[in-house]
């Protein structure tokens, strides 16, 4: 007797059990199935190329998948991270990405093509890197607190140099001078070498700095007052931080994250937080961190969502009182 014909509804709960075809399948232990672009939103040459091309090799061994640098340069990242918030959310698509695209660039009113915290999904902390404050040699101070009360004391605002409007530099330094009652007045560069030699002259009396910027200046001249990190920075161990100098709670990083499209499926997300994080504790990648003046952080999502959001409420703070128009 022939086998019964099935029924086109128990075809169709078949068809349905089974995982579709040509694309990722997202479940324990998920893994790429084709290569895999690192989107870095800046030219080629950079500390973030190097950055990325550093992890992309040490993932690739761990994930058994080419993991691709693709740069995206163009606006100051913005155009990289428009093209990863577009990209479908396979995990095949991520984000090498930094506070100027995901939380400077709207606090400070940039016109953007995407939402920073609704349209990407964080994936990992990867480093930070604090700057360092330092002054004019010409300046009748010897540490933090005599420059702080210099600055309060001053008659006339005392000139900072920034590496331009909206950037890291600036914002650090404004939210310093609110809270510490500053008179002082911004005047932005389009670059730290012109603001070194116009400090070395006196023509401005501080300003905020990597610290590799610190460590490749040559001459040894540069007064360093103080450092960004929570704790002491290894790289100017010497130097205290600004908590230690008298300004309760300051801290900030110049930070590099990793962010897929929204809605990357959870597997991915973890999937690529384990292999990034296990790159991140390799000794090629920790020295290299350290040669570019950051140190390894390694938060999970939850925690970097949570950087996030802070961050973008902090500097949205600091901004408006600025009225930065930059477009």
């Amino acid at each position: 007797m022939p086998a019964p014909r099935p029924t086109r509804r128990a075809l169709l709960a078949s068809a349905l059990a089974l995982p579709a075809l040509g694309g990722p399948a997202f479940g324990q232990g998920w893994s790429p199935d084709r290569p895999v672009r690192l989107v870095v939103p800046f030219a080629p040459g950079g500390s973030q190329d190097v950055l990325g091309r550093l992890f992309a090799q040490a993932v690739t061994a761990t994930v058994g998948q080419n993991v691709v640098v693709e740069n995206r340069a163009g606006a100051g990242g913005l155009l990289g991270a428009e093209a990863v918030a577009k990209a479908a959310p396979d995990g095949t698509t991520l984000l090498l990405a930094t506070a100027g695209q995901l939380t400077i660039a709207k606090a400070i009113g940039r016109r953007l093509s995407y939402d920073p915290i609704a349209d990407f999904a964080p994936i990992l902390h990867i480093s930070d890197s604090p700057v360092a404050l330092i002054a004019a040699p010409n300046l009748p101070v010897q540490d933090l607190p005599g420059l702080l009360a210099l600055a309060r004391a001053a008659p006339q605002p005392m000139p900072y140099a920034s590496t331009g409007i909206g950037t890291n530099t600036h914002l650090i330094m404004e939210d310093l001078k609110a809270r510490e009652r500053l008179n002082i007045e911004h005047v932005p560069y389009r670059g730290a070498a012109a603001a070194f030699n116009d400090l070395m002259a006196g023509r401005i009396a501080m300003m905020f700095v990597s610290v590799p910027s610190v460590l490749g200046f040559s001459g040894g001249q540069l007064r360093v007052m103080g450092v960004t990190s929570r704790t002491r920075f290894p790289a100017v161990a010497q130097v205290p931080t600004l908590i230690e100098g008298g300004v309760p709670d300051f801290e900030a990083s110049i930070w590099t994250g990793l962010v897929a499209p929204a809605g990357t499926p959870p597997a991915a997300v973890a999937r690529w937080g384990d292999a990034f994080r296990q790159a991140l504790e390799s000794a090629p990648v920790k020295t290299r961190l350290a040669a570019l003046g950051a140190v390894p952080n390694g938060a999970d999502a939850a925690a970097f969502g949570a950087l996030l959001r802070a961050d973008l409420a902090r500097w949205t703070r600091v901004a408006a009182p600025l009225a930065i128009r930059l477009d």
